[in-house]
């Protein structure tokens, strides 16, 4: 009887502790699904069960410029674009959603079909002449600083995800700058063709523009919602040395590659509208003093949007996955025991 009831013993020990096992996992962990993906580092690579919430940094860099309703507004050369933000990630399995607050800087140039305009001055001896202005060459560049704000939605297939979403612009800071080559010549009436470079005339031929001249007013932009779309590859990896640990001292990290572009959807055109060559009424003594403005600025441009793309990476550098429902729980979420 000693002998069967020891065996019957071990064998209800047996039993349990399997079920222990069972139930309650490595290191006391029911929550996390042991698969044959699962790396050495106890993250899975190509399949993220749970919930995560994660918190990094991004960084890109790309090409820039801007879409107009003009025809005499080119999109190239275009500038270069940085950008820089803080993001939280909520990952619900293959799915997540993602925010943040960030800030870009745009660097960009645009070329300006050749302009000219016809006018009749009074020269520097009080005889009229028909005054006309070549602009050529013309390239307006501006500058500008933006607050951003994103509202994504995501998703990941074996590692690789797409990202869409709008985000939120405000500029902050805007300037311009302008570069070109003017030209003028004359016709008298009694003379037959056109008079060049006769500088007491205030004629001239190729002149550049001064820096006084090269620099501009600030582009007063609207406030723009971007559609943003990213595709890439995450690298998941933690910092804990086997599968199977508690989730409340899990820590993940994820490294995102991507490239991204984003367009403007709103119309940021600056509403007040200047002259795209303003040239004075009269400069008797010396070469028109004349004007200018950003294209962008102008009765030219009547709609306006930004463009961006380029290359991101995105480091979560912080994150943690709450507990999975657990299948053997109570209805007080506490384990069953067999």
């Amino acid at each position: 009887m000693l002998k069967k009831g020891l065996v019957t013993i071990l064998l209800l020990s047996a039993v349990m502790i399997s079920a222990q096992n069972r139930i309650y996992g490595d290191f006391g962990s029911n929550y996390k699904k042991y698969t044959k993906n699962a790396n050495n580092s106890g993250l899975y690579t190509d399949q993220y069960d749970g919930v995560h919430h994660l918190i990094g940094l991004q960084g890109d860099v790309g090409y820039s410029s801007f879409l107009s309703s003009s025809k005499a507004m080119q999109v190239k050369p275009g500038g270069y674009t940085l950008g820089a933000a803080l993001q939280y990630a909520y990952l619900n399995g293959s799915f997540f959603l993602q925010t943040g607050f960030g800030i870009r800087w745009q660097d960009v140039s645009n070329e300006v079909l050749d302009q000219q305009v016809q006018k009749d001055l009074y020269d520097a001896t009080g005889t009229l002449a028909h005054m006309t202005y070549d602009f050529t060459n013309r390239v307006d560049k501006a500058r500008a600083f933006y607050i951003q704000v994103p509202f994504y939605v995501g998703a990941y297939v074996r590692g690789a995800y797409i990202l869409i979403g709008p985000k939120f612009t405000m500029p902050m800071f805007t300037s311009t700058q302008l570069d070109l080559i003017a030209t003028s010549t004359a016709r008298y009436d009694g003379f037959i063709g056109p008079i060049e470079e006769m500088d007491n005339h205030g004629i001239r031929k190729d002149v550049p523009l001064t820096p006084n001249q090269k620099q501009g007013k600030a582009l007063d932009l609207g406030i723009d919602v971007t559609g943003v779309v990213e595709v890439g590859y995450e690298l998941a990896f933690s910092n804990k040395g086997k599968p199977g640990y508690r989730a409340s001292t899990m820590r993940d990290q994820r490294l995102r590659i991507g490239a991204f572009a984003e367009v403007g959807i709103m119309n940021i055109a600056p509403t007040k509208k200047y002259v795209l060559n303003e040239v004075p009424n009269s400069t008797p003594y010396d070469f028109q003093a004349f004007e200018y403005n950003h294209v962008a600025m102008t009765r030219e441009v009547t709609a306006l949007h930004n463009l961006f793309c380029g290359v991101r990476i995105t480091y979560f550098f912080y994150g943690y996955q709450t507990k999975e429902k657990c299948l053997l729980c109570n209805s007080r979420g506490k384990a069953t025991p067999w």
